[in-house]
């Protein structure tokens, strides 16, 4: 099978690897779409570890090609999306449905061979903790392969205590800045802020359903947000992107009892500053969210199926022999999402 393998930092390469076989408890996925997360590109810039070797990407859907002996809960022919979570199941936390922080967690894509690839096998943990999901009949692969960011967005807004009705501050205009927004929007959110500096983004943004776009280089977002919530601040500010400036900025953001999220991953090393009277004075909710559970994947799924516009965020398509290029495409800020077609 031709597979793109991470072999250290800004080194990938398309390599012809044997097709895997299933043993008694494992199933085997021919990958229809995979699509590209920003963390696939902290793993290739180097700020973020993965296994030597392995295969790349963790945002999959396929149909599933073969099964073990022992697998009775997905069959042949049977169209899925992958949680790609490897849990242990008896954790502390995996007993608990926490199995995002299970203690001896590994993941498709890093530690165990993930979905840029025309094959993917599942390993027995997946199979049996049933992370492995059918698809809902009018759901093509492609969005479907987005299960993962959007089951990530949905838990970080639930974390945020989002309601119907209520304001919202999206710091960033990414793939998952604009995850967070359809999303929001379907829960009735009625008050989305987004900021990026870059206007095609923002763009975007306005035509996804954002209520009001800033561009922090040209805007005071402090300002605007004040402006928007009549002087109260947001009810949750959600940081997407890994940048110390917009972190401390995103905090003063939140009304008093308000929500921050900090969302996205940062470089190794970063550090935040914080004015601990402004958290304590106002009794805010600062967090992070960090993937999902099981049931955020399976609602995700459901969600995607009624939100007709997730697809419009795929701005380019890679065949597998060129997967290289969808890297360095999230790194030249061309366009939103890339997917590797198969």
């Amino acid at each position: 099978m031709k597979a793109c393998v991470f072999n250290g930092p800004r080194n990938l390469t398309v390599e012809n690897l044997p097709d895997p076989k299933v043993n008694s408890q494992e199933v085997l996925i021919k990958t229809a779409a995979a699509s590209l997360c920003y963390s696939d590109i902290r793993v290739y810039k180097g700020e973020k570890s993965a296994a030597l070797g392995v295969v790349q990407g963790h945002e999959i859907a396929g149909t599933v090609l073969d099964i073990g002996d022992d697998v009775n809960n997905v069959k042949i022919g049977d169209r899925v999306a992958v949680c790609p979570i490897i849990a242990c199941g008896g954790c502390y936390f995996c007993i608990r449905g926490l199995r995002n922080r299970c203690l001896d967690r590994s993941t498709l894509g890093y530690q165990v061979n993930g979905g840029l690839a025309e094959f993917v096998l599942v390993p027995a943990q997946i199979v049996d903790l049933g992370h492995v999901l059918k698809l809902p009949e009018s759901l093509s692969f492609d969005v479907a392969s987005m299960t993962e960011p959007f089951a990530c967005a949905l838990y970080s807004l639930e974390a945020c205590k989002v309601v119907a009705g209520g304001s919202l501050v999206i710091v960033g205009a990414g793939p998952m800045g604009l995850t967070h927004l359809m999303l929001a929007k379907a829960m009735g959110v009625s008050n989305i802020v987004i900021s990026d500096p870059v206007e095609a983004r923002l763009k975007f943004a306005k035509e996804m359903g954002a209520d009001i776009t800033i561009n922090p280089k040209t805007e005071n977002l402090l300002t605007s947000v004040k402006s928007v919530t009549r002087g109260v601040g947001a009810d949750a500010v959600i940081v997407t992107i890994g940048n110390v400036n917009a972190i401390e900025e995103g905090i003063k953001l939140a009304r008093p009892q308000g929500y921050v999220n900090i969302f996205g991953g940062s470089p190794p090393g970063s550090i935040v500053s914080l004015d601990p009277n402004l958290i304590h004075y106002s009794e805010l909710f600062i967090m992070g969210t960090q993937n999902a559970n099981p049931e955020h994947y399976a609602r995700a799924l459901e969600f995607l199926s009624v939100l007709p516009d997730a697809g419009k965020m795929f701005t380019h398509r890679f065949s597998i022999d060129h997967a290289p290029k969808a890297f360095q495409a999230r790194l030249d800020m061309d366009g939103l999402k890339a997917v590797i077609d198969f």
